[in-house]
């Protein structure tokens, strides 16, 4: 009876041996698994991060591009009334020019007629008539050269002008289609800003406001800030989305002009 005993008591005890043995390795593979989560969680976070990053960085070098533009359009329109001066001026200048240019000849006629009334030769000195037909001619290669100089400018000025007048036309003519609609596809929480799957291809232009849509619900308003060929990134308007709610990637736009 006692060796039973005893060999049953070897028996659990290598039995629960072997449970632990087998529970120990169960917890390892688990504290394994648990390790790559967390390693897996911490480098999608990294990601996450630098994919605001450059969603910033993007936003704010479109801004700059869109600003630059701004400011040549302005700078073209202040340029107009120089332009319009610098052109009178050289028209002056012609007209200055051709009169010049009429005393030159009438001066020369008058030389020649008085060379033949009066021998030159052997008379010391300069003949007048002469030294202001020089001078007369002098004047005229100076204009000749001015103008030359103020219409290359004027020529430079006018072609800038019309790319940036064309540019600024194109803009103001453009209108968004009413019911465009369009999806966001990524979202900055730290910047307050979305990028969206529709651009210029589509219609969209800058400082147009779109609603946010999740299903049915209206859940904030947009304001297009930048515009690409097929993106576009637009401002979370301030105070638009309601407390507790979060503009995720995935909720719909639309565009709904109120004058339609």
């Amino acid at each position: 009876m006692g060796k039973v005993l005893l060999y049953a008591s070897i028996a659990v005890t290598l039995a629960t041996a072997a449970l632990g043995f087998i529970n120990k390795g169960k917890l390892d593979a688990s504290k394994a698994d648990l390790a790559i989560l967390k390693k897996a969680e911490e480098n999608k976070g990294a990601a996450v991060e630098q994919i605001q990053k450059d969603l910033k960085s993007t936003k704010d070098k479109l801004d700059a591009e869109t600003k630059a533009k701004e400011q040549a359009v302005a700078q073209a329109d202040a340029m107009k009334p120089d332009l319009e001066k610098n052109k009178t001026q050289v028209a002056d200048l012609t007209t200055q020019i051709a009169a010049k240019t009429s005393d030159v000849a009438k001066l020369t006629a008058d030389l020649e007629e008085a060379k033949k009334k009066v021998p030159t030769e052997g008379v010391a000195g300069v003949n007048p008539l002469e030294e202001t037909v020089k001078q007369l001619q002098a004047q005229i290669e100076e204009g000749k050269v001015v103008i030359a100089k103020q219409t290359t400018d004027l020529d430079t000025a006018h072609k800038r002008i019309e790319d940036l007048d064309k540019e600024k036309s194109t803009r103001m003519a453009s209108k968004m289609r009413n019911g465009l609609e369009g999806r966001i596809l990524a979202v900055n929480q730290a910047w307050n800003f979305v990028v969206l799957n529709l651009g210029d291809k589509n219609g969209v232009i800058g400082n147009a406001e779109m609603l946010i849509k999740r299903g049915s619900q209206l859940v904030g308003k947009i304001r297009i800030t930048s515009v690409e060929p097929s993106t576009s990134i637009a401002d979370i308007v301030a105070n638009s989305v309601p407390r507790g709610v979060n503009i995720q990637p995935g909720d719909n736009v639309i565009y709904q002009s109120i004058a339609e």
